[in-house]
């Protein structure tokens, strides 16, 4: 990632003028914006600003709207999750309280459509694109409701299907890539890439869910950053545990409905161990490698065709540091 494009986002972020009081409202927003993070989304916003019209500078405000969006997702998340730590930090709910984390994101989500009104005041957007920069941004924020909302619906089913499980990552990780990408090209001024940025944002967020879901397993803590099948003892239905499910015996189901339903401070190594076992056992791992890949090769297929050369190699190469993740 080019480092002084992340620079500028930010100085961006630093530079945001917020009031001081109330202190309970606003200063929450700021320690949330302030906690770091990869600043995906909003580079994304600039590359495919970029890949429209050859330049990415005039795209900042359409980046801050949607890195403010994410970050408010992630304050409502972690209260609905009873998370207690988020990039290293006590989460807004509990260095402040829920009440307060609720609140301060409310305003961040109207502090992110506020920067989107500086298009609105712009002679050189035009209504046309105008309007489609606010419907993507609106559509891209109930497609993650709707995807939170299933993600918690499908926790409480006995069978989930892959099917469901793809729509609920569209929702929560493709939505706002896709929006990311989307708003890009419309500030550039090319409303005719939009259908193609965002098939690419939802690509993306499939391939990088799915690639999460992987490396929960195969990879190791240091260099992973998470705790080793943290999803099998969250209880979480990913990808590989839906389709290893499917596959297992009767006996081996039971022992996976232990894993999934059993009190978690119970789960044992043992029990752990064996549930990736029968991923690797029925080539579940194998079958999600090789999805992924799809993915990616579709990804760079959509890349390819784009212009501005800079722009273009600058996504190219984004992907391929994600890509390697999985190696």
């Amino acid at each position: 990632m080019n480092k002084r494009w992340l620079d500028e986002i930010e100085r961006a972020i630093q530079q945001l003028k917020l009031p001081s009081e109330p202190r309970s409202l606003y200063d929450p927003f700021q320690y949330t914006m302030g906690m770091g993070g990869k600043r995906i989304r909003p580079y994304l916003t600039l590359l495919a600003s970029g890949i429209a019209s050859g330049q990415h500078n005039h795209a900042m405000h359409a980046a801050l709207a949607i890195e403010i969006l994410h970050n408010f997702t992630l304050v409502h998340d972690d209260i609905m999750d009873e998370a207690e730590t988020r990039r290293g930090f006590p989460c807004v709910h509990n260095n402040w309280d829920s009440n307060v984390a609720i609140l301060s994101g409310d305003v961040m989500y109207v502090y992110a459509f506020q920067h989107l009104l500086h298009y609105g005041k712009k002679d050189d957007i035009g209504q046309e694109a105008y309007h489609a920069l606010m419907e993507v941004f609106v559509q891209a924020t109930i497609k993650v409701c709707d995807g939170q909302a299933l993600d918690m619906e499908l926790m409480q089913h006995e069978k989930v299907e892959v099917e469901q499980y793809v729509e609920m990552i569209e929702g929560k990780t493709g939505a706002l890539l896709s929006a990311a990408l989307g708003l890009g090209v419309i500030v550039g001024g090319r409303l005719d890439l939009l259908a193609n940025m965002q098939e690419l944002g939802r690509l993306m967020g499939v391939a990088f869910q799915m690639q999460d879901d992987l490396l929960d397993v195969t990879a190791e803590p240091e260099n992973f950053g998470k705790k080793k099948a943290g999803d099998i003892l969250e209880g979480k239905k990913t990808y590989l545990w839906i389709r290893t499910y499917e596959q297992c015996t009767n006996d081996e189901q039971a022992l996976m409905d232990l894993a999934y339903k059993g009190p978690k401070e119970l789960l044992d190594h043992a029990w752990v161990s064996s549930v990736t076992e029968f991923m690797y056992k029925y080539q579940v791992i194998d079958e999600i490698s090789q999805l992924i890949n799809n993915k990616y090769a579709q990804i760079y297929d959509i890349i390819k065709e784009f212009e501005h050369p800079e722009y273009r190699n600058e996504l190219h190469q984004l992907i391929d540091y994600l890509t390697s993740r999985i190696k």
